[in-house]
């Protein structure tokens, strides 16, 4: 009889990784778009199809371009409400149990034997908003480092800890 599959995780971020997430995936949507439209604008003014034939389509294109923009900057306002409902995690015993996605739910289970190392990662909003990225690495090709964003500081050290201990590493 085979073992039954361990019960899905419980465990919730902290609420402050969606203004984390948000403010993080506005500032790469900004970025992107100020670079569409300072990149591409230009280059369709300037192309040569622009001053004869495709006049009139130009302003059609530009406010495409615009759209474009403003739907990048949406949903990087809209995902991280929505990621953060769907992200869940557990340390049971000897597993690390994760469950996130949206579109495509992924679902992983690593056991502490196969971790490597554990890593904290903290950028400079992370910092801002008190969160800390745990790191799992593992032994395997594909998938060797798994991440349970948006962790309270103290929580990412006491799990990073927890998981050492385990380990019987004694070192940090």
């Amino acid at each position: 009889m085979a073992d039954a599959p361990p019960p899905r995780p419980a465990r919730r971020l902290a609420l402050r990784v969606v203004p984390y997430w948000i403010l993080g995936d506005g500032l790469t949507s900004l970025v992107l778009a100020a670079l569409a439209w300072f990149l591409l604008r230009p280059w369709l003014a300037d192309n040569p199809w622009h001053k004869d034939q495709w006049a009139e389509w130009w302003p059609i294109g530009e406010r495409v371009l615009l759209v474009l923009c403003l739907m990048l900057l949406a949903l990087a306002v809209l995902v991280p409400p929505i990621n953060y409902l769907r992200w869940r995690y557990d340390f049971r015993s000897d597993l690390l149990v994760m469950r996130y996605g949206i579109l495509f739910v992924e679902e992983r289970t690593v056991p502490v034997r196969r971790m490597q190392h554990v890593d904290l990662s903290r950028g400079p909003i992370e910092r801002l908003f008190g969160l800390a990225t745990l790191v799992v690495f593992t032994a395997g090709n594909e998938g060797s480092a798994f991440r349970v964003p948006g962790l309270p500081v103290q929580l990412a050290r006491e799990l990073r800890d927890r998981i050492v201990q385990m380990r019987g590493d004694g070192r940090l």
